[in-house]
């Protein structure tokens, strides 16, 4: 201890003291008076900086690295419409199903966006298709029901004799009709019947008469029966005669068409 005090001058004890205020007492006194701007990165500690020490808005675009903000961190309905670029949203980024028609603008779906025979009969209003509609010679006699067409839809002087080709007459049995007494005005009557041919359709049905017997008193009553139940159509006539004994003769006809 005395060689130690012999040592000991004013020069050496400040010079530990100075040691000492550097190396431990000194660095714990320049932490609570830090200069402005002498705290950068590597002074920091590991995940030392947390959410309260940021301030609001100063972590700006640049400062975020490209593809870090996940689905996860953003807020539901935050993404709106003035944040999507145009053209952005393709048909895959659309689930099935999810485009409904108020979705839709007015005159939005065009031709070429329906498939071929997309629209099928359950898709047309009832008297929808008209007439400019429906191409030249589109519609052929299977796509007419039957009897459909009456004497309005035809128009004038259109049935000429090329439309008359498939009309034919045919005759029934010549029959003769006799009468007691003539101008007694007691008729007799007689009654024939005539057919189509096979696969025609009866239009009308008249009486030749191919014997007058002389006398002009002699009549077709009228159809007394049409059947068109069967194949071919049928019809059955009648007429009345006061001619007394002389005879007269008749024969039905029909005019058919195939």
């Amino acid at each position: 201890m005395k060689q130690i005090r012999k040592r000991l001058t004013y020069a050496n004890v400040m010079s530990s003291i100075a040691i000492f205020l550097v190396l431990g007492g000194g660095a714990a006194l320049a932490a609570g008076k830090l200069g402005k701007n002498t705290v950068g990165s590597k002074q920091l500690k590991k995940n030392a900086v947390t959410g309260t020490k940021i301030k609001d808005g100063v972590v700006t675009s640049g400062k975020i690295a490209d593809g870090s903000i996940i689905t996860a961190k953003l807020a539901d309905g935050s993404v709106v419409t003035g944040k999507i670029v145009n053209a952005a949203v393709t048909s895959d980024k659309l689930a099935d199903g999810s485009v409904v028609a108020i979705k839709l603008g007015n005159g939005a779906v065009t031709t070429v966006k329906l498939l071929d025979a997309a629209v099928t009969t359950g898709k047309l209003a009832d008297n929808a298709v008209t007439a400019p509609k429906i191409a030249t010679d589109a519609v052929g006699s299977s796509e007419v029901a039957a009897d459909a067409i009456g004497s309005s839809e035809i128009a004038s002087s259109v049935v000429g004799a090329e439309e008359l080709d498939t009309v034919h007459e045919h005759f029934g049995p010549e029959t003769e009709i006799t009468d007691a007494t003539a101008h007694d005005g007691a008729y007799s009557i007689s009654s024939a019947t005539v057919s189509c041919g096979f696969g025609e359709d009866l239009l009308s049905v008249s009486v030749d008469w191919t014997a007058g017997g002389g006398h002009n008193e002699r009549h077709f009553v009228g159809v007394s029966t049409i059947d068109r139940s069967g194949d071919p159509d049928t019809a059955t006539v009648e007429v009345s005669y006061d001619g007394g004994a002389t005879t007269a003769e008749y024969r039905p006809v029909a005019t058919c068409i195939f």
